[in-house]
């Protein structure tokens, strides 16, 4: 997260707590306004004789009694029971009924590789749906993700999504930006591109653009490190996983990033947290 990123960031944080304060002391004089009101209806019911209970008219109690059996409806004689000659024998062979089964659908696009050595499939494309902040993700993978952070939230985690989607155009922004401030810190050219390339992926290298990666951060920023442990132990559940390990480096070829999530299905982010490995590994095995 750059300089003016931060900044907008912790803006956002400020005016979130001074919108929650207002929103307490509001609450506040709601329930004290209740109070008082509460008080004095009781006082004045008090003061009034109550009514005898005998003044509820009797006939209004729902009666208990079951009602005769002639009143329940009945079906039709021909609609009770089907007889047993219209069910047909079985004579089509095992393989003939199966086919009527509908086809498994591919998955393959859940454990698709992207790095530097396996760029994004000619041609990709993803069908995107839109979050809060402008983000996008893969509609397939929508529900778990919402169903990851309504989970979270519950468990007083309150995770934040900092970046999801990114066209190729995107990513090259990101990359040249990195360059550009590594060598305004005084490096090389060369240097600048050779350390960006440990943070941020050449175009078209990037997971992020398949719609599968998502960078998650705290919404408050001294609660992160809370944050990605939780989600270091409990994403596996929604399909997702911690996709650059800090010692799977030399494989993945990335730098340790304990806020970037890969969604890879249910299956394959359980194996992938029980063996400790990375996505790369699961797939060579």
């Amino acid at each position: 997260m750059d300089r003016n990123e931060r900044a907008r960031y912790l803006a956002r944080r400020r005016r979130r707590r001074t919108n929650r304060l207002l929103t307490v002391l509001t609450l506040l004089l709601i329930v004290a306004a209740i109070l008082l009101i509460a008080i004095f209806l009781l006082q004045n019911r008090d003061a009034q004789p109550s009514a005898p209970e005998t003044t509820a008219p009797a006939q209004t109690v729902p009666s208990t009694a079951k009602p005769p059996a002639t009143t329940a409806p009945t079906l039709p004689p021909e609609t009770t029971q089907a007889p047993e000659t219209t069910v047909p024998p079985t004579t089509e062979p095992p393989e003939t009924a199966a086919s009527t089964t509908e086809p498994e659908q591919d998955e393959s696009w859940k454990l698709i590789l992207v790095n530097a050595e396996h760029p994004l499939p000619e041609g990709y494309t993803v069908t995107l749906k839109e979050l809060r902040n402008g983000h996008s993700v893969d509609e397939r993978i929508y529900p778990e993700l919402q169903q990851m952070f309504d989970d979270a939230r519950a468990a007083g985690i309150y995770p934040l999504i900092n970046e999801s989607y990114r066209t190729t155009e995107r990513q090259q922004q990101i990359m040249d930006k990195y360059i550009a401030d590594y060598v305004s810190e005084g490096m090389s050219r060369e240097d600048a591109e050779k350390k960006a390339r440990e943070y941020v992926a050449l175009p078209g290298t990037s997971e992020h653009e398949l719609g599968l990666a998502l960078d998650i951060i705290a919404e408050y920023e001294d609660d992160s490190s809370e944050t990605w442990q939780w989600l270091k132990n409990n994403s596996w559940k929604y399909g997702f996983i911690l996709r650059y390990p800090a010692d799977k480096t030399e494989i993945t070829g990335i730098s340790y990033e304990p806020w970037h999530f890969r969604y890879v299905g249910q299956k394959a982010a359980k194996e992938i947290t029980e063996l400790g490995i990375c996505l790369e590994e699961y797939l060579d095995e």
